[in-house]
């Protein structure tokens, strides 16, 4: 039973994602005037597809992928409606257009997920413990923290991820006490395996406002995660190997579902953090400037902004051909990782 919850949910949040992120695509054609030869949820055999007045609708064997296909895309094309003859603020923001899409999901995802808890952690400080570096820096109860060594911390999650790099160096906290702000100086100590100030958060009670305000914010978060994991594996900190594709995923799928189906509605919450995670994280991903992902169009666009002249669209199709191409050996790469992993 829960082999066959974990494929639908898998298949699920794949198939979601993709068609959020195609549907942006879709619809910044749509409102640029731009055809759209077929806009297809899947890849492989079609196994449903519908003839609309110009753009055939498919739904595809396997749930991995997906595509709006544009007229003249990459190559050349007479019809003025074409991607390749739109100016490139119109290219701009149909390129960009599937991202903002997942993201925004992400967003309306968290809405649910924050808005379902009657109370959120604070940046609020609660008490502080005596004997430890944030009461010697003299952090009181009722101090907001505002920025934590150079971060903003607008949510209680920006604290522990700016505190996670931390270490045992001094770090400045400003706080906002009594409407002024303070910096104070602490050096966090060792306790029990990790790097602790001393401090504990306030727990308020949820609202409409708080749950928007917060989710607008943790939204914020997962992008600055995820783009600190991206360049985490530019800069050789995180190993090629260490990446998980769709493999990894429906195995990190199937632990959310046993807990899902162990816990109830504690377990669905976090499929549905799963769910947020992975649809921001393909929104952050394809704005990367690699060849073949929108942010690799999205750079050709700008180097066309300042070139004042556009590459060729065979050429640059072959570069994207080649991209997609690479790609698809990472993902194979990747795919036996996740195996030797799992077994």
């Amino acid at each position: 039973m829960t082999a066959v919850l974990t494929i639908i949910s898998a298949i699920l949040i794949f198939a979601v994602m993709i068609f959020v992120h195609e549907l942006g695509h879709f619809l910044a054609c749509r409102a640029t005037g731009v055809k759209v030869r077929e806009f297809a949820i899947g890849m492989g055999p079609k196994l449903w597809k519908k003839q609309g007045k110009e753009t055939l609708y498919s739904v595809r064997a396997i749930p991995l992928g997906g595509f709006c296909a544009m007229e003249g895309e990459d190559t050349e094309s007479s019809d003025e409606r074409a991607f390749v003859n739109k100016p490139a603020w119109v290219r701009l923001i149909i390129l960009a257009a599937g991202a903002f899409m997942n993201i925004l999901l992400g967003f309306v995802l968290l809405l649910v997920l924050v808005g379902s808890q009657p109370l959120y952690v604070s940046t609020t400080v609660e008490a502080v413990t005596a004997d430890m570096p944030a009461a010697a820096a003299g952090m009181q109860p009722g101090d907001e923290i505002v920025r934590l060594d150079g971060s903003r911390t607008h949510v209680y999650n920006d604290i522990q991820f700016a505190a996670m790099g931390v270490g045992d160096r001094p770090t400045e906290i400003v706080v906002r006490r009594d409407g002024e702000l303070l910096t104070l100086t602490a050096t966090p100590v060792l306790v029990e395996g990790s790097y602790k100030f001393g401090f504990e958060a306030k727990l308020e009670e949820n609202n409409i406002f708080m749950t928007v305000r917060n989710s607008w914010y943790e939204t914020g978060f997962y992008s600055k995660v995820i783009i600190s994991s991206v360049l985490d594996l530019f800069t050789g900190k995180v190993q090629v190997s260490d990446l998980s594709g769709p493999i990894g995923i429906v195995s990190s799928v199937n632990t959310a579902v046993q807990e899902s189906v162990e816990h109830g509605w504690e377990g669905f919450l976090n499929v549905l953090n799963l769910a947020i995670l992975l649809t921001i994280n393909l929104g952050i991903f394809n704005l990367l400037p690699i060849p073949a992902l929108d942010g690799g169009r999205i750079l050709f666009v700008l180097v066309e902004l300042v070139r004042r002249k556009r590459m060729p669209p065979e050429k640059e199709g072959l570069v994207h051909m080649i991209g997609f191409a690479a790609l698809i050996l990472l993902s194979l790469f990747v795919a036996f990782q996740d195996i030797l992993r799992i077994w």
